[in-house]
């Protein structure tokens, strides 16, 4: 009898204890949904702050301010039903956590004025976004970008004529035929390799834009000018303004900043034969007005990028000095393209051996985390092994740049005499 009296309380003790758990939990998710609804709320209210900084109208300010208020308020009301018990506490933690976050960005303490969010901000140089650019003719991202950074600059420039310049077969531009032809109408601009973010935001601070090298999509190489950038309010930059042929053709667009870091790094893709190509994080790093150079510069390549830089612009000459009937640039693309040949085989053939290299590091460290003596022995000579081919695909890339600038410098040189003849 004593016996079943244990077991009829237990179970009902059991029972209470269930009921009491599955109310918490159901308490718990309770929560968790008005804490999705508040975070929602506050989100919006920031979009709308935000959006309110650039009206002049001061009542909106005020109006928004005063719901803000209220929103603050409901918050605390909430979060003192947090405080029930550890359980609970745990349960919601998640949901808290990012009202919590998104709490910190929306309210300040202080005066009435200051419980506002802080608003995410931007550097924008003006005389962008309202820019109108036509071209009539096909690829011309580079001539699109040039003539924007151009009227940005205040310097009067025909997008029509940059492209019946530069690229009048509709190919491709090069990165030295935009350096070229900035520097021969009043722009000083040189080709920089594997710049950083910090180097484009410098100079939008200092008031010049820059134009870069990104990927499109599917490793389509796409020039665009870089002419703002947005930040949070802990000063992180999270975009950039651009206009281009493809995304900012009207107005100014906005590209999410991991979205530009990607297309940056790999302007040509990683397939095979484009991943062989060593352009990445590439810029061209205007520096302000100059006097108009009267000819062609001798070095116009980077010397990281020579063999790209050579058959790429080579390829540029032959053929807009063909349409455009210049025999010296036609000749002097013929002394790239034909010169620049071992030099090119040379360092693609460096990235191609510098790739291997990489796969059997990577297929070493893999053998080394899998343990063992076996697997450490092989692992650890992979590693050994393929640093080794590494470092001998850089030398050859080293070398094979070294006989493409030979064969840059050359063929500019040729069409260099074209306008020393011409005048």
């Amino acid at each position: 009898m004593k016996n079943r009296i244990l077991k009829q309380s237990g179970i009902t003790l059991l029972t209470v204890l269930l009921l009491g758990m599955f109310s918490t939990v159901l308490f718990a998710e309770k929560l968790q949904y008005e804490l999705e609804m508040a975070r929602m709320k506050y989100e919006r209210l920031y979009k709308q702050y935000v959006d309110s900084l650039n009206n002049t109208v001061t009542g909106t300010k005020s109006s928004l301010a005063e719901e803000v208020a209220a929103a603050k308020r409901q918050y605390e009301t909430v979060k003192k039903r947090f405080e029930i018990s550890q359980s609970t506490k745990d349960s919601v933690k998640k949901a808290a956590d990012q009202v919590k976050e998104t709490v910190e960005k929306v309210f300040s303490s202080g005066s009435s004025e200051a419980s506002a969010p802080v608003a995410e901000s931007s550097k924008t140089l003006p005389g962008y976004d309202g820019q109108k650019i036509s071209i009539d003719g096909d690829n011309y991202c580079g001539q699109f970008a040039m003539t924007s950074a151009f009227h940005g600059m205040g310097i009067p420039h025909d997008p029509q004529t940059a492209y019946k310049t530069t690229n009048p077969a509709g190919i491709f531009t090069s990165p030295p035929a935009i350096v070229e032809y900035l520097n021969m109408n009043g722009v000083d601009a040189i080709q920089r390799h594997n710049a950083s973010l910090n180097d484009l935001t410098a100079k939008i601070d200092a008031g010049l834009p820059v134009i870069v090298l990104v990927n499109s999509g599917s490793g389509t190489p796409h020039w665009v000018t870089i002419y703002g950038y947005t930040t949070d309010s802990s000063g992180n930059v999270t975009g950039v303004k651009m206009r281009d042929s493809y995304w900012g053709t009207s107005s100014g667009h906005t590209m999410d900043i991991e979205k530009f870091k990607a297309a940056w790094s790999d302007p040509v893709g990683n397939k095979l034969p484009n991943s062989l190509l060593g352009y990445s994080n590439l810029m061209i790093d205007i520096k302000g007005s100059r006097t108009a150079a009267q000819s062609p510069a001798a070095f116009n390549f980077n010397f990281n990028t020579a063999a790209e830089d050579n058959m790429a612009g080579g390829v540029n000459d032959v053929v807009t000095g063909f349409k455009r009937i210049a025999p010296m640039q036609l000749a002097g693309g013929i002394v790239k393209c034909v010169l620049g040949i071992p030099g090119t085989v040379v360092s693609v053939a460096g990235k191609g051996i510098s790739i291997g290299g990489d796969k059997i590091i990577d297929w070493g460290k893999a053998k080394l985390n899998n343990g063992g003596f076996g697997n450490t022995l092989l692992g650890g000579s992979a590693v050994v092994a393929g640093s080794v081919t590494k470092a001998a695909g850089w030398v050859a890339k080293a070398s094979g740049n070294l006989l493409s600038s030979v064969a840059c410098v050359a063929g500019n040189f040729t069409k260099k005499l074209g306008y020393v003849f011409a005048r």
